[in-house]
């Protein structure tokens, strides 16, 4: 279960909260290039467990987006867990494509290094560290020539898609180590006011998201998750971008389980530029 919430955080939690890119305006005026950084505190049991920063540059044609995993408080003495993760591409009228993407995981004292480059949807090649059984690379192969992003790619991709229901989304993702599916669905409107965490107020969309492993991991892991697939809910919130002249969609909350304990994450830092996300919210916590 770590696995499925680790991607889904990284992925998709953090993934729709990188909403905004510049646009031309009109032929011939261009937009400054926009600067997004957000840091999710994970609580577990009442206790930070882990913070998941998120930066992303992203102009008319391209961006270039960063996450980092930690844990924190109590849970650094218990845990040792890191992941960094980088991607850069081209926002195109079919979405963001990544050109190339590296993720590096420290865990329980292994360390792992994976670097993937792309052509448009399709992986192109892939090195890391350490290697993989020929049988696994195959599935891994298999699993991601029907066409994949990186996590962060879909992090942008779910950024400029201008979708009516941001629930109305899949991405297959390939991360140089594991092909995973993230699928989500509408559950309700709902609104986030002084008594609820994070530093976001105003009104929101409860989604489920359901994630399903395709290949990467153990024999045993995936059979656990295919027989009952992770599910978390998350909650966008409609935040205007003035680059693009309307409301695009950032996460501002997960709920779920970890090893079937309760967890709950917040957008506890949020900017655009610079700036709180409306003029409810706040900047950090």
């Amino acid at each position: 279960m770590k696995t499925a919430i680790i991607n889904t955080i990284s992925a998709t939690a953090v993934a729709v909260s990188a909403f905004t890119f510049a646009f031309a305006a009109s032929p011939g005026t261009v937009l400054a290039a926009d600067k997004l950084d957000v840091q999710y505190d994970l609580y577990t049991r009442g206790m930070r467990a882990f913070a998941l920063n998120y930066s992303a540059n992203i102009d008319r044609n391209s961006f270039r987006a960063s996450a980092k995993l930690r844990p924190k408080g109590l849970a650094s003495l218990f845990v040792d867990l890191k992941m960094d993760m980088e991607s850069s591409g081209a926002v195109t009228g079919k979405g963001a494509q990544s050109d190339s993407f590296t993720m590096g995981v420290v865990e329980k004292g292994k360390k792992g290094k994976y670097s993937v480059s792309f052509n448009g949807l399709q992986h192109v090649s892939t090195r890391r560290q350490p290697a993989v059984h020929k049988k696994v690379e195959a599935k891994l192969d298999t699993a991601s020539a029907a066409g994949t992003r990186d996590t962060l790619a879909s992090i942008m991709d779910m950024a400029v898609s201008p979708a009516k229901n941001p629930c109305d989304a899949s991405y297959r993702i390939y991360n140089g180590k594991e092909v995973f599916q993230l699928a989500l669905r509408k559950i309700k409107d709902d609104v986030f006011g002084d008594k609820d965490g994070g530093v976001y107020r105003g009104p929101a969309i409860v989604c489920s998201i359901t994630y399903s492993t395709l290949a990467g991991l153990s024999a045993k892991t995936e059979a656990r998750y295919r027989k009952n697939p992770p599910e978390f809910k998350v909650w966008l919130a409609p935040i205007r971008s003035s680059a693009l002249g309307r409301d695009m969609n950032v996460l501002v909350a997960v709920t779920g389980k970890i090893k079937g304990k309760d967890f709950v994450a917040y957008a506890n830092k949020a900017t655009l530029s610079g700036r709180p996300l409306n003029s409810k919210s706040m900047a950090s916590r």
